[in-house]
């Protein structure tokens, strides 16, 4: 083959590149493959009766939708006390929030107890797990929003092999997030972006751990 020919060779697989990289790109953003990924990030245990019902802080949750998806497991028998991530809104603890929300829907007084915990994911993770263990709660029901319910899969399952504890996840579907169309709402795609961002750091972390276990056994 001449070098003509070679050179219309070399176009011809750069321009078949070219467009196998654009159906790739173009079958990435259809509408049912971006669903297909979102869906990767929803978690979802069989929830059975537990110790207690755990809710970590969800800023983006305005209306509460969380706690009151915790309340359904509670009168569930699901749970036999609700733990809540402790914060403060506007001055006033969540502690206080969810209490008056658990006491308007029929909830007994005490049923609601607060932990005060600091630090990223999985330093707050551990923490609880740790506060949870020290009350004698050996099984949890973690509710959390759907979107971010892998992420939270993937901080409290058990950091050793041993650990006694059994963290069951409950996802709820909230408004503010639409699952179906989460590519073409602004809140729901900031969303999305951020578990994506954030769950590859918890896969990269455990990659770096995972090198580092069998760096030392060499």
């Amino acid at each position: 083959m001449g070098k003509a020919g070679k050179g219309r060779a070399g176009c011809g697989c750069l321009v078949f590149g070219l467009i196998a990289c654009m159906v790739l790109a173009g079958a990435l953003v259809h509408p049912f493959s971006l669903k297909v990924m979102g869906s990767r990030f929803r978690h979802e245990d069989k929830i059975v009766p537990c110790d207690a019902i755990f809710v970590p802080r969800v800023p983006e949750d305005k209306n509460g939708e969380v706690y009151i998806d915790a309340f359904r497991e509670y009168w569930a028998g699901n749970g036999k006390a609700i733990w809540v991530e402790d914060d403060r809104l506007f001055g006033i603890s969540m502690k206080d929030i969810v209490g008056r929300m658990a006491k308007e829907r029929g909830i007994k007084e005490g049923a609601v107890h607060a932990l005060q915990v600091e630090g990223d994911d999985a330093a707050k993770a551990r923490a609880v797990r740790a506060a949870l263990a020290r009350q004698g709660i050996k099984k949890v029901v973690l509710v959390v929003p759907g979107y971010a319910s892998k992420r939270y899969q993937l901080l409290y399952s058990p950091a050793k092999a041993n650990d006694p504890m059994l963290v069951l996840i409950r996802p709820v579907s909230v408004s503010y997030f639409k699952a179906d169309k989460w590519w073409s709402d602004d809140l729901s795609r900031t969303l999305m972006g951020r578990e994506f961002y954030r769950v590859g750091l918890l896969y990269a972390g455990r990659f770096r751990h995972d090198e580092k276990g069998e760096g030392g056994k060499e």
